[in-house]
């Protein structure tokens, strides 16, 4: 395949390299599914992108993309890109809050300034829409009432520094930030997954992750397009129905490759049972994909336990890092045998050190995440005073590269703060991305121990709050989540809020799992003070991608605005 300056150039090699032999394959549930090759999207595209030139959208314009997860998106994703417009993927999916999918894609509209909506219908639909006519100012287009002529498609006039994507982040409160993705961005993204995970145009990628995220857009979307490979997808409401659709269908198409986040792995090893890993066959997974969340050993170790009877490989794992703001992939832990991991002395991570566990002393067990990806460069910084950080040291990720993305759409100040980072002391004046995260090098790979805004400091100690969640992860029934936060001046030292099945604890037995929670994690890391709130199963706040939001959190407890059902240390805080 010959090298491509922009994602347009990938698409259209993509369609001349595997035609109508290779493309993806879509199951909207177990037994159905519909089929795109890369030829077929091609052509399709030039039609569409020539119908939306003749209704007046010049390339560089913002198109909104209101969809459910499908092949519908897919070819509205490349009518988008070879119109030369800029993709903003939404979420819409029916949603058990309607009128907050409805709000968020109205704050998009705004903010990005879209005169268009390329829609699904039966998305629309579920948020109380018409699949035509306008919403916040902007045209909503059904992508199957686009009717063009091949023949009148032009070539858009874009190079590698004209937006592709405008990546709309989680945000936990306030309109979302749309970071900005370049085509440049995008093929040196895809370009760097493609060599730190063996991706070719040989291999068989299969996903379920949201389309509208960057781990679903840029990683399992898009990489099959840059080298024409294989792809099979579903939807995530298909997946967390059944988890175990994931693992057949990678057995039913022998799939090379696949990407998840750390719950995924865990949510298979507990709820498949053992007749059904007989019925699997994962021997044919080559790179296993976990990232964008904090990746926990334990989960790697018990999922290749559970399923290394049915084939599975341990070193098939490929711990990453990546976030929007870098595209996606930043560094990426490829190895001929097991999950590499650094047992490190609990103390002296709080006090900001790696150093190897003490007799004694709790040992934490760390992920490593791979070095760099070709052509990127990761620095560990003093969160304090911006330099470099000595060797062992625990500061802030700061990364350079091609991936890096251009900033934050019509935001100069926060672009300024987060994407021009300056080390004192480089002689060259080079800038890079803050990334917000904490980690160290360790032998020149890139191991994280949490995220510096949640970070929790008391009395000189620094508390990372995955650890106090796992701790409280041990007293909870499955699948319910807890937040770890800092506390404020008119809350506890610490607090932590816990979700609760109430269908399987009563009324009269929550007091005494409130307080088991507190005394075991109070102790385990030795906190003078702690606040624990018991909240109803599925109501922790988080983001559109999964992530715990502890910030918001911390703020809907103080001001009750919770699904609270008991609370034992907050009286200070004024909940009930």
């Amino acid at each position: 395949m010959t090298a491509n300056s922009t994602f347009l150039d990938a698409m259209r090699t993509a369609a001349v390299a595997a035609g109508d032999a290779r493309g993806f394959r879509f199951y909207a549930n177990p037994t159905e599914s519909a089929f795109a090759s890369y030829a077929r999207l091609d052509r399709q595209a030039r039609a569409d992108a020539a119908a939306l030139a003749a209704l007046g959208h010049a390339p560089g314009e913002v198109a909104v993309l209101a969809f459910e997860p499908g092949l519908e998106f897919i070819r509205a994703l490349y009518a988008t890109f070879y119109a030369g417009l800029v993709a903003a993927p939404v979420p819409v999916a029916a949603t058990r809050q309607p009128d907050v999918a409805l709000r968020r894609l109205e704050a998009i509209i705004a903010d990005s300034g879209s005169r268009l909506i390329l829609a699904d219908p039966t998305a629309l639909r579920s948020l109380g829409l018409e699949p035509s006519g306008t919403l916040a100012g902007a045209d909503l287009v059904p992508i199957t009432a686009l009717e063009g002529v091949v023949d009148d498609w032009t070539a858009p006039p874009i190079t590698p520094d004209s937006l592709a994507i405008l990546q709309y982040t989680s945000g936990s409160t306030g309109v979302p930030k749309g970071v900005m993705v370049s085509h440049g961005n995008l093929v040196a993204n895809e370009a760097a997954i493609a060599g730190a995970v063996g991706i070719t145009g040989e291999s068989r990628t299969m996903g379920w992750l949201p389309h509208y995220h960057d781990m679903g857009l840029i990683g399992q979307l898009l990489q099959p397009v840059s080298v024409a490979a294989d792809s099979v997808l579903t939807s995530p409401s298909q997946f967390l129905r059944r988890p175990l659709l994931w693992l057949r269908l990678i057995t039913q198409h022998r799939s090379t490759h696949t990407v998840g986040p750390d719950f995924a792995y865990a949510l298979c090893t507990r709820l498949v049972t053992d007749e059904q890993v007989g019925e699997l066959d994962l021997s044919s997974l080559e790179g296993v994909i976990t990232g964008a969340e904090p990746v926990r050993a334990d989960t790697l170790a018990a999922f290749a336990g559970r399923f290394g009877p049915a084939g599975f490989r341990a070193r098939a794992f490929i711990p990453a890092y990546g976030m929007a703001e870098t595209t996606l992939l930043v560094t990426a832990s490829v190895r001929e045998g097991a999950v590499s991991t650094v047992e490190a002395d609990s103390a002296a991570i709080e006090r900001g050190e790696l150093v190897p566990a003490s007799i004694g002393r709790r040992p934490v067990e760390l992920v490593s995440c791979g070095p760099p990806a070709g052509g990127h460069e990761v620095v560990i910084v003093d969160p304090r005073s911006g330099e470099r950080a000595t060797a062992g040291s625990i500061g802030e990720i700061l990364v350079r590269g091609p991936s890096v993305a251009q900033g934050y759409w019509k935001r100069p100040d926060a672009t300024a703060e987060t994407f021009a980072a300056t080390i004192p002391g480089d002689p060259d004046g080079r800038r890079y991305l803050r990334t917000g995260d904490l980690g160290v090098l360790v032998d020149g790979e890139l191991v994280i121990t949490g995220r510096l805004k949640d970070l929790i400091i008391i009395r000189g100690r620094n508390l990372y709050p995955q650890d106090l969640e796992g701790m409280a992860a041990g007293l909870l029934h499955s699948g319910c989540l807890s937040a770890a936060f800092e506390g404020t001046v008119a809350q506890p030292l610490v607090g932590l809020v816990a979700e609760v099945d109430t269908a399987r604890v009563s009324p009269d037995d929550l007091g005494d799992l409130a307080e088991r929670v507190r005394r075991s994690v109070a102790e385990e890391f030795q906190l003078p003070e702690l606040g624990v709130a018991l909240i109803r199963k599925g109501t922790l706040p988080r983001t559109t991608s999964g992530k715990v939001q502890r910030s918001l959190t911390r703020s809907l407890l103080a001001d009750d605005r919770l699904a609270t059902v008991l609370t034992l240390g907050f009286e200070r805080a004024g909940a009930r």
